[in-house]
């Protein structure tokens, strides 16, 4: 249950709402106390009150004040994600559901970052990180969600990222179907899966925009092609290596896939 405040409390409370401060870092209430170790006990004292939620260390997200005495999550889960991690950008399935391209509905906001973090759950919500090197960390941008600027991958690099690690995208099912409902760039796309320098981006990527029967133009299609490598790879890695092999883009069919499956 929540519990009453006392006159500091609420004038802290009131005033980091006034300045739209939903989260916090403990140095920003500092400014309002005494002292660090102050702004520690405040906290402390808050978070036990059910009047803020700690996120991470050194960082708390206010209760909505309408939330009654017992509040629940409300604060959207992409503003508290861009919190949890420097640098970051929201991406794989969180994004994929986020651009319409899938109608699974993700239980996990997944996270890129380049430096190890831990996965969270905070309020019910599950925070998945996952470290790229500096190579791959690139075509993200601006988002404005409720007046908040949240990173997150664009279009094309969505999709790159997904044929990169197909593993945070749901399934082989989900990433065909984002495959073909994407409408992007693919001239983009190409250009940013050369850039991470995984040749089994390209295989997937040719394998799918086929057998989904993505409308691409067909010097698209061949611009794919010759950046296909020697060796076969795995369409969903992590599923076995047994498997048809696809011999036009040297993909081992490692997975129960067909489209009529994904579309049904």
């Amino acid at each position: 249950m929540r519990m009453g405040l006392g006159a500091s409390e609420s004038k802290i409370l009131s005033d980091l709402a006034a300045e739209g401060k939903t989260v916090f870092l403990i140095e920003e209430l500092a400014e309002k106390t005494s002292s660090k170790a102050m702004a520690r006990k405040i906290a402390s004292t808050l978070a036990k009150k059910k009047w803020i939620e700690r996120l991470t260390k050194g960082i708390y997200m206010i209760l909505e004040l309408a939330a009654g005495s017992s509040p629940k999550w409300s604060e959207d889960s992409f503003y508290i994600a861009s919190k949890l991690a420097k640098p970051y950008y929201i991406g794989y399935l969180s994004m994929l559901n986020y651009y319409g391209w899938t109608e699974q509905l993700p239980v996990t906001v997944m996270v890129a970052t380049t430096k190890a973090t831990r996965n969270k759950k905070i309020l019910g919500v599950n925070y998945e990180f996952v470290v790229l090197s500096k190579k791959k960390f690139f075509g993200y941008k601006e988002l404005n969600i409720r007046g908040h600027t949240i990173m997150v991958s664009d279009p094309e690099k969505t999709i790159v990222d997904a044929l990169d690690n197909p593993k945070y995208c749901g399934g082989i099912d989900e990433l065909a179907k984002a495959v073909a409902n994407a409408k992007i760039d693919w001239r983009k796309a190409i250009e940013y899966a050369g850039k991470i320098g995984n040749g089994a981006v390209f295989k997937r990527m040719g394998f799918l925009i086929e057998k989904m029967g993505v409308p691409v133009p067909e010097e698209t299609v061949e611009a794919i092609r010759e950046k296909i490598t020697k060796g076969y790879a795995p369409l969903y890695p992590g599923a076995g290596p047994e498997g048809k092999y696809d011999t036009r883009w040297n993909i081992i069919v490692n997975s129960r896939f067909s489209k009529e499956r994904v579309i049904a």
